[in-house]
């Protein structure tokens, strides 16, 4: 597993806008994910691209769901997972407006530390997305989901 170290960050640091340091946007989504968390114990996370078929991380659920005021587009440029510093590829975004159907994962708490460094090793080594807390409904009720949109 992946660990949110500062040097497995900085090969990405060239890529950065200012503001944008993904270890302290991490310790923010931590803190505000550990706030709610005794009223909600285990970690959700939306995904609505290659989260879905390849989340690299274990899981104690899985559903299909949909979040609403947010759409999925190709609309984001990439030098880290599609294509390369000097051609960058597009890669899927949450954008405001519509909805997007995608998957929900419930992460046990005892394992939700960890899920957040292979999370943001994954897609956060430039910090491009927003973290956000998304309402989307789940078998039981609806959960607050971190999905991390541009």
């Amino acid at each position: 597993m992946l660990s949110a170290d500062t040097a497995a960050y900085a090969p990405y640091a060239h890529l950065r806008q200012p503001g944008r340091d993904p270890l302290r946007m991490l310790a923010a989504t931590r803190e505000q994910w550990r706030t709610r968390a005794g009223a909600q114990p285990d970690l959700w996370v939306f995904g609505y691209a290659s989260l879905i078929w390849r989340p690299d991380f274990d899981y104690a659920e899985r559903h299909a769901s949909r979040v609403h005021g947010w759409h999925r587009a190709l609309a984001m440029w990439s030098r880290v997972n599609r294509g390369t510093p000097e051609v960058p590829g597009l890669v899927f975004a949450l954008l405001p407006g519509g909805s997007c159907q995608g998957v929900v994962f419930r992460i046990a708490r005892q394992q939700a530390e960890d899920v957040f460094d292979t999370l943001w090793a994954r897609e956060m080594p430039s910090g491009a997305y927003d973290p956000r807390s998304l309402p989307c409904a789940t078998p039981q009720r609806t959960q607050v989901m971190l999905a991390l949109a541009d």
